[in-house]
């Protein structure tokens, strides 16, 4: 997704005389040459008959894929369609290309046959596609009357945010282009995409801006959506998170689907939740933070007797303050569907408890689940003492100045930025020892989170280590050894977080079957505290 090394081979209607593992790009001079008429027809007759083998192969329809930048796309960019013939230049020769394609699939697949066709209503980059024209697009594709019904993407992997949208964004942040199509394109259903839920499928359903909703990771995270939907059992639907960690990411690494928060998903068979425990144990989960609340409901499900202490009075751990920005509503609708589902469960929540071997002992579990979490590490400078914590400022509890500097460019530090820059207005600094911020963090979430930051005016510093807090800021070292000092009135530590290991030394050996998940086990995302919470709960 990087312009400056696509420019010399994004141009429509091309192709390359390499073999497929090698990568063109304007380092290593491979030239596209220009699509032939003749190979045109070739490749529009390779469609209608993929469509035709799909027809053979028992499948009720086809959707024709001219969306994110593909060949269909590429030749109806403006961007990228630089041909001088019939396909380039004005919309309608641009479009020439994908309509020859729509008469070719309708003609071999005949009238019954259902064709869809999937089309970005606005590619997100610089001199591209926009709804201007893809309106008037949409309406030539429907008015070939050979399209069953139009569905409305967007971008191109150039704009990755946005064509795979991240819970920055909000829901349905895409219904402004279906419903532009919509007014266009009369007698053809439109789909619109986009990061829907329940919710804001209804609503842009109800509000007449689109004919059907298409969802496709909220499916992933919650399989039996459409059944429990139609049930009316909407609080029980498992929240897609839109977090890319278990689809996206493991796709793009080549290792099989998963999801952050359904970790059966691609493991259906063998890590099944049915009642299945061969005995009823009595299970004691210490820790109510997501991971901790997780294990406890698996175990319910699975058949045992379940108790889930908790030292603070409520559930949720860092999801609390996790939550608590604006932009992060699907956390909020995460750890709403995870205390509504052991609050309706059979598991015995105890919350202001300690967590202690004593306690323990006087419990007398089968099963011992660890899951006491993490705590937030202080950086090793001079002055600190006078540094508040991320979970502070996300959750209200201090006062900020004009001028906040922020210690840390992970994703916790990222975010409090976010957060502190849109709710308080304030002007916010990101102090980062490392060359760059979000280092490990999920690719596009990545790319989301640095343009808002951008866009908020957040500053922002790497490569400097802090190195004393003073009443005017901070003094950090640079690469150099040479000292800089930055002005601030209010400094905040966000450099990561430590597992509370002592805690779980003391609990350790307890009870012969212990298990530890979540944040004090190493993992410090939801994925990881879901996978070994259903892990060490398959276990017993």
């Amino acid at each position: 997704a990087n312009p400056e090394a696509h420019q010399g081979y994004l141009q429509s209607g091309v192709t390359y005389n390499v073999a497929p593992s090698a990568v063109p790009s304007a380092a290593n001079n491979i030239i596209p040459k220009e699509l032939t008429l003749e190979e045109i027809e070739e490749v529009q007759n390779a469609w209608a008959q993929a469509a035709r083998r799909a027809q053979w192969a028992g499948f009720n329809g086809v959707e024709i894929h001219g969306a994110h930048g593909y060949l269909i796309g590429e030749f109806i960019s403006p961007k990228t369609n630089l041909r001088k013939d019939k396909y380039g230049g004005p919309l309608a020769n641009r479009a020439r290309f994908v309509l020859e394609i729509i008469d070719k699939v309708r003609a071999m697949v005949g009238p019954d046959f259902i064709v869809g066709f999937r089309m970005s209503g606005d590619e997100y980059v610089p001199d591209g596609l926009t709804i201007e024209e893809s309106a008037p697009y949409a309406k030539m594709v429907a008015d070939t009357g050979k399209i069953d019904y139009i569905h409305v993407s967007a971008a191109t992997y150039e704009s990755f945010p946005h064509l795979f949208p991240v819970m920055y964004y909000e829901r349905a942040h895409l219904l402004h282009l279906a419903e532009a199509i919509k007014k266009v394109v009369k007698d053809v259903p439109i789909i619109s995409v986009g990061s829907y839920d329940c919710g804001t499928g209804e609503k842009a359903l109800r509000d007449g801006k689109a004919d059907l909703i298409a969802i496709g990771r909220g499916l992933i995270a919650e399989p039996n959506l459409p059944n429990m939907l139609a049930a009316g059992k909407i609080e029980d639907i498992r929240p897609c998170l839109l977090c890319n960690e278990g689809c996206l990411s493991h796709l793009f690494n080549a290792i099989p689907a998963r999801c952050a928060i359904n970790p059966a998903v691609g493991r259906e068979t063998t890590w099944n939740l049915k009642p299945a425990a061969q005995k009823k144990k009595r299970v004691l989960v210490i820790g109510g933070g997501i991971a901790g609340m997780e294990a406890a409901r698996i175990a319910s499900i699975k058949g045992h007797d379940v108790t889930l202490v908790e030292e603070s009075d409520r559930l949720g751990g860092h999801l609390i303050e996790a939550s608590a920005p604006s932009f992060k509503k699907t956390v909020k609708d995460l750890l709403d569907w995870a205390e509504w589902q052991n609050k309706k469960s059979a598991v015995k929540v105890r919350l202001n408890t300690e967590a202690t071997p004593e306690m323990v002992n006087q419990e007398n579990p089968d099963v011992l689940i660890i899951a006491v979490g993490s705590e937030y590490t202080i950086p090793d400078a001079k002055g600190v003492s006078a540094c508040i914590t991320g979970r502070d400022v996300l959750l209200g509890r201090v006062k900020l100045g004009d001028k906040v500097l922020v210690i840390g460019g992970g994703i916790v530090g990222c975010e409090t930025a976010l957060h502190v820059a849109e709710t308080e207005k304030k002007k916010v600094t990101i102090v980062e020892m490392l060359d760059d911020i979000l280092v490990g963090q999920e690719v596009i979430h990545r790319m989301a989170l640095t343009e808002i930051l951008n866009a908020a005016g957040v500053e922002i510093h790497t490569g400097l280590k802090l190195r004393e807090v003073t009443d005017k800021g901070i003094a950090c070292e640079d690469k150099n050894g040479q000292l800089q000092e930055l002005a601030g009135d209010t400094v905040v530590s966000c450099t990561g977080l430590k597992g509370r290991n002592e805690l779980v030394d003391s609990l350790k050996g307890l009870v012969p079957e212990t298990y530890i998940v979540g944040d004090c086990a190493g993992g410090v995302k939801i994925y990881d505290a879901f996978e070994n919470a259903w892990r060490a709960v398959l276990s017993t």
